[in-house]
């Protein structure tokens, strides 16, 4: 396999280039095969908007998917939730309620894009590692696709429950140590006639995520608001990168006139990207991976990001946002405060808690709107 093409749904060839050298040609899991780069689609400009009543996010934004065939998608991803939340000195605070999806976290919209792009692309079995949300989506998803099945590498310390329903299309191998560790053998136990699902590189995963950041952008512009500030909980940062493709192809955003800040949220027990950027900023390339990674939020627990943290940094920076990290005291606080107004979990927590942090020091002074992901719901 070499030049892999996707088609709209006007029939115009949607390009898959790679962001680093250009490239045309990649591999099934997303990879450029010139350079081992991250692979992206460019697409026409859209003036797609979510309506009220919309019931398919991906039906509304198809203009900006990568996939081929209608018939190919199987799962319809309803839009979730955008609450006004809370206001800090005025500051409006947005939430985007992932957690209200089927399997409970925002990872549903990610396989729901993921896995029409296997079919056409003639995959049959891939592999992949997760801290569990992904593979409860995964099982879910897989029961509309037949023809495809898949093996999925897990920490010994993930919880069954957080694997979701099991099923006979998806083979689950227990792991001694961490999700870097699960990553590490699920590249290297590939088998003939397996493909690897590439992860953060995977372009159906990140063109699935961004689907939550247009419909919150819409959301908000039809409630007279705007965003100039976004927040995330990240682990390979994969929901950062997503936020800006939304941004640069939201006609919401377009009519704010500027795109917002992306800051990237973080658990201070396992905050290796964090202290990666602070480094940055210091002026040297420290890179410290967490050796044994812990905190209250096991789904971002990443020790070893640092085949992605180019690019999160890179969507962090450009955008003029950054990083941030909060004590499990202050995560706490967070659950606390709001648990009881939305289904919040440890991961959504975390971000919730850096949107009080950053008030605190005065990040969102003069700020016109904050959007903050929540990402799943209690247990995720």
């Amino acid at each position: 396999m070499s030049t892999i093409e996707a088609q709209g749904r006007t029939g115009t060839a949607v390009r898959l280039v790679c962001v680093d050298c250009g490239s045309t040609d990649q591999d099934l899991s997303g990879r450029c095969r010139a350079c081992n780069g991250l692979v992206d689609a460019t697409y026409p400009q859209t003036t797609a908007v979510l309506q009220p009543g919309d019931a398919d996010a991906l039906e509304t934004y198809w203009e900006l998917l990568p996939i081929g065939d209608r018939a190919s998608c199987r799962i319809a991803i309803e839009p979730t939730p955008t609450i006004l939340l809370t206001e800090l000195d005025g500051v409006p605070i947005w939430a985007k309620m992932e957690g209200v999806l089927p399997t409970g976290s925002t990872k549903d919209r990610l396989i729901a894009v993921s896995l029409p792009l296997m079919v056409e692309r003639g995959i049959e079995r891939f592999v992949f590692s997760s801290t569990g949300n992904t593979a409860a989506a995964y099982a879910w998803g897989l029961q509309r696709y037949p023809e495809l099945s898949a093996r999925v590498y897990v920490s010994e310390d993930v919880p069954v429950a957080q694997l979701g329903d099991p099923t006979p299309q998806m083979e689950i191998v227990r792991v001694q140590g961490d999700y870097v560790e699960a990553g590490n053998r699920s590249r290297s136990e590939l088998r003939p006639g397996e493909a690897s699902e590439g992860g953060f590189f995977n372009l159906g995963r990140r063109e699935g995520a961004k689907l939550a950041y247009l419909e919150a952008f819409d959301d908000v512009a039809r409630a007279g608001g705007r965003v100039d500030t976004v927040v995330q909980a990240v682990a390979s940062g994969l929901g950062i990168v997503a936020a800006a493709r939304a941004a640069g192809q939201s006609a919401a955003v377009r009519t704010w006139g500027r795109s917002p800040r992306l800051f990237c949220a973080q658990q201070t027990s396992c905050s290796p990207m964090v202290k990666a950027y602070r480094a940055a900023l210091s002026g040297t390339n420290d890179r410290v991976a967490e050796k044994e990674p812990a905190g209250l939020a096991a789904a971002i627990l990443l020790g070893d990001p640092f085949s992605s943290f180019d690019y999160v940094a890179r969507a962090a920076r450009e955008s003029e946002g950054g990083f941030v990290d909060v004590t499990s005291s202050e995560i706490a606080a967070a659950l606390q405060r709001h648990r009881r107004e939305v289904p919040l979990g440890d991961s959504a927590a975390v971000a919730l808690a850096s949107v009080y942090r950053m008030w605190e020091q005065g990040d969102l002074r003069g700020s016109e709107g904050v959007l903050v992901a929540l990402t799943g719901g209690p247990g995720r």
